[in-house]
């Protein structure tokens, strides 16, 4: 949250009356929500997932409060990986928004006056193509430290810039609505409620292509608000991005213009006011006639008059300025000033000198990451005591007690923005990563414990901490050498012994006239038939015989569509047949397909029948040649529908395949391994699975929230199903028992108790017999119930004694509890007594499964724990 003139709008408040809550057209999220929770109610495949973390280097940080009269209780919003509190500064947390029809977040706001009541601006701030800029259905208010929920309209607005509360009175608040990101509409610019959100006046607006960016009421004086308006479609800059002030608590408007700057390349624009003076307020502007230069602006007259504070260039924004500009002011000293961009600056003296702050930075858990994160989203400082402030930034959410000498990392929350996902061929085998702007992991596929470290570690990390890490492949021959990506195409391979990689980012020949073009997450293969042969596609593909170290050009410029709205920028996935070498395919980021089946001799398209969309998966069938599944996504176009599509004609004719899923964005397919008619497809709320080759369609598992899945694998040694979500982190399931129930025939008629799989003690420590939590394994009880009911488990061992018993209510379906292997708690009341937790014992031991009036048995194997491998 934070805080122009001659040009009188308050004539827009006859254009835009009071709209009362729901007058707004719906947003369709809303109604594939319905549909999610539809199948979720009626799902019956309740495998449980996994969650594997990672947390070692967080995630991207849109929004951060926290509570001055608590500084203990934190609320943290990630950009499409939900809000979180703490109450016991960052040691535990929860999280509060996780039953709502959005994901993305854009600003949260505490009331000054009651910070128990909380106003949450749904779709992220963040404009950015990359198919994972999470709108929104409007505003959300909690009058409980966020433990319910009351949605409070402007559903219409899809993306919210800013959230400001009245000083004391938490009924009126006024907020920066940035609408939609890729289409025009009438619904954005400034909204003010006075009856906390029942009913909203559109008090400021100018045109369908301007956004409302930042609003700030002064908190000496609430008659005073400044606001930023941002034209941003189709572009970044216009004519219209500009600052405007109200002195009658946000009923009219006028525009500054008096020394701001003004004219076709001003961008976004920050907003702050003076906590003491409502006429002295500030302005960061990403005024693209200043090249990479932020510029910073003053007006100590209320808006009359601006001047800017600095004659120095202020090189915070690198390019990317419309990705934050935000500027603060300490709460004490209103010429200490802070603006934010890819790193934060800080001024003493009113904007004049600027120095970058940056620190020693701490972690709740052990990483190599010893900067600052670059990309600075949002910062809090406590009213109280400034030197004590929080920013929220891409690298995850940072606190400081001493004004940015040093910084506590959060990295204990699992909302992990993954792209990819990539498994190698050890054993056990090692799970790989690109996330947004936080590089690219790897670690066990095992489950995270939050009261540890995870043992993840980093593939690669930039010198300032981060870095977009993008698509992971690994030689199926030789897990030593691992191919990754950042953003834009720029490949790498590495030797994992020597801890060494090269670039291996082809490029066009010389002489060759052309421009080549890569997507921000630029699709790359390894061969089905000679791990040394890699495939890279821009709108030029390339081939490699020998692991990139050369490549030659197999393709011509690809985004030259036949059909004049398919033109294309680049390649969005790539994919080579399993099944017949030299079929390859190619989908673009606005759905042209191309195909060739001679290693890319000729190419020919088939996009005839497809949507515009962003072509982000291709999965050319195991079983039979002819057939493609694909997936596109629309987010980058305000499409937020269902595309996912079968040609059984290598790409002829293509059919959707929806069925009853929920109409909402598809970002990838995958087949099974054993089962041709079996797809798996990961949607914008999660995991879906046909068993009728995409006729109808059941929410796969539980434990699981709703989050977009980015990617899948399947581990086939194992049976192992990964998910890459994009704002959760990584999970993980087994398919043996659907594998098995699929053998039986679904649904099965009668009750059945699946095999359960053998389990590992938790390794003991031989130094200090301490049992390593971190190594507790969780063993899959797995069965079919033919209603609902409540069972009862118990475990015997071999003098057939009853070691172990749990009772639970099942669903009609297969069911699963995973049990962590303690058989009771021990306790004394002796000072010197550790309380621990008493595991089974390595041996055999029989399952007896109560339900239905019958009894089940299976056999349960223990094994002794050992000293994890990686």
């Amino acid at each position: 949250m934070k805080l122009h003139f001659l040009y009188l709008v308050g004539l827009l408040l006859f254009l835009h009356p009071i709209i009362a809550d729901g007058q707004q057209p719906a947003s369709p999220l809303e109604a594939s929500y319905r549909q999610h929770k539809k199948l979720s109610q009626a799902k019956t495949l309740g495998l449980q997932w996994e969650p594997l973390g990672p947390v070692v280097n967080s995630a991207r940080v849109e929004a951060v409060q926290l509570d001055p009269t608590h500084p203990g209780t934190m609320y943290v919003a990630f950009g499409s990986g939900n809000l979180w509190k703490t109450t016991d500064n960052g040691l535990t947390w929860k999280t509060l928004f996780e039953d709502q029809p959005v994901l993305g977040i854009g600003d949260i706001a505490l009331a000054p006056s009651n910070p128990d009541i909380l106003y949450v601006g749904s779709g992220e701030s963040l404009k950015k193509a990359r198919n994972f800029t999470m709108p929104g259905n409007g505003v959300y208010k909690s009058i409980d430290g966020g433990n319910t929920w009351k949605h409070c309209g402007l559903d219409d607005s899809w993306h919210i810039g800013e959230i400001a509360v009245h000083p004391t009175d938490p009924n009126i608040v006024v907020v920066a609505v940035l609408g939609h990101f890729w289409s025009t509409n009438k619904n954005r610019g400034i909204y003010r409620t006075e009856d906390g959100g029942d009913t909203w006046e559109h008090v400021l607006f100018v045109d369908e292509k301007t956004a409302a960016n930042d609003v700030v009421i002064s908190p000496s004086d609430p008659n005073v608000m400044y606001a930023s308006l941002w034209e941003n479609n189709p572009g970044i800059t216009g004519n219209n991005s500009a600052i405007y002030v109200s002195r009658n608590a946000g009923k009219s408007w006028e525009k500054a213009s008096n020394g701001f700057p003004q004219g076709p390349e001003v961008g976004r624009i920050g907003v702050a006011v003076s906590y003491t003076n409502p006429l002295k307020a500030y302005a960061l502007v990403d005024n693209k006639g200043q090249k990479e230069s932020a510029e910073i602006y003053k007006t100590l007259d209320g808006g009359k008059h601006w001047e800017r504070t600095h004659t120095e260039e202020l090189m915070i924004n690198s390019v990317v300025g419309w990705y934050f500009q935000d500027i603060y002011v300490n709460p004490k000293d209103d010429e200490e000033i802070f603006g934010l961009g890819v790193r934060m600056a800080h001024s003493t003296n009113g904007g004049r000198d600027f120095n970058l702050i940056g620190g020693d930075v701490f972690h709740m858990f052990p990483s190599d990451a010893d900067q600052l994160h670059l990309d600075q989203c949002e910062l809090w400082i406590n009213p109280d005591f400034p030197d004590h402030m929080a920013v929220g930034n891409d690298g995850g959410l940072y606190v400081t007690y001493n004004k940015g000498k040093s910084w506590m990392h959060h990295n204990n929350i699992p909302a992990g923005e993954f792209y990819d996902i990539a498994v190698d061929n050890q054993d056990p085998y090692l799970v790989y990563g690109g996330t947004q702007d936080d590089a690219t992991v790897y670690g066990p596929a095992v489950e995270w414990n939050p009261k540890y470290a995870d043992r993840w570690q980093y593939l690669w990390i930039d010198a300032w901490s981060g870095g977009d890490g993008c698509i992971t492949q690994v030689d199926p021959e030789d897990p030593n050498t691992v191919y990754f990506s950042s953003q834009n195409g720029a490949a790498r391979r590495k030797d994992m012994q020597k801890d060494r990689s090269v670039s291996i980012k082809p490029k066009l020949p010389k002489n060759h006239g052309g421009t080549l073009q890569y997507n921000f997450v630029t699709p790359y293969a390894i061969s089905h038939y000679d791990s040394k042969t890699l495939y890279h596609a821009g709108n030029y593909v390339f081939k490699s015989e020998n692991r990139g170290d050369d490549w030659q050009l197999i393709s011509g410029d690809l985004s030259n569509s036949s059909q004049a709205e398919k033109q294309s920028f680049s390649a969005g996935a790539f994919a080579e047949s399993p099944i017949k070498p030299g079929y390859l395919y190619v989908g673009t980021d606005k759905g042209a397909f191309w195909a060739t089946k001679d290693d890319g001799a000729k190419w020919k398209e088939y996009s005839e029948g497809l949507p515009n969309g962003y072509i982000r998966s291709i999965v050319p069938s195991k079983y039979d040649a002819s057939r493609i599944y694909i997936t596109l996504s629309g987010i980058n176009y305000d499409d937020f529908s269902n595309h996912i599509y079968v040609s059984e004609d290598g790409g002829k004719k293509w059919h959707k395949i929806q069925g009853n899923l929920p109409n909402e964005t598809a970002y990838v397919i995958c087949e099974d391994p054993k089962f041709e008619d079996v797809l798996y497809a990961g949607l914008l709320r999660g995991v879906y699975i046909s068993v009728d080759r995409g006729a109808t369609w059941s929410l796969l598992g539980e434990n699981m929230p709703i989050v977009a899945v980015a990617d899948l694998e399947i581990e086939e040694n194992t049976s192992d199903l990964l998910v890459a979500t994009h704002g959760r982190g990584i999970y993980k399931t087994n398919l043996k028992p659907l594998h098995k129930a699929l053998e039986l025939g679904l649904p099965l008629k009668k009750s059945f108790l699946f095999d359960t799989p053998s389990v590992k003690r938790p390794w003991v420590n031989d130094t200090h017999r301490d049992i390593d939590y971190n190594t507790i394994n969780k063993v899959p009880i797995t069965f079919w119930a033919t209603k609902s009911q409540d069972v009862n488990i118990k475990i015997y061992n071999e003098g057939e004694e009853l070691i172990w018993s749990h009772a639970l209510a099942v669903k009609e379906g297969m069911n699963q509890f995973r049990w962590n292997l303690i058989i009771k708690k021990q306790s004394s009341p002796k000072p010197y007594f550790i309380h621990y937790d008493k595991f089974i014992e390595k041996g055999v031991y029989k399952i007896l499964l109560e339900m239905n009036g019958e009894t089940l048995t299976g056999t349960l194997k223990v094994e002794e724990g050992s000293r994890p491998k990686h």
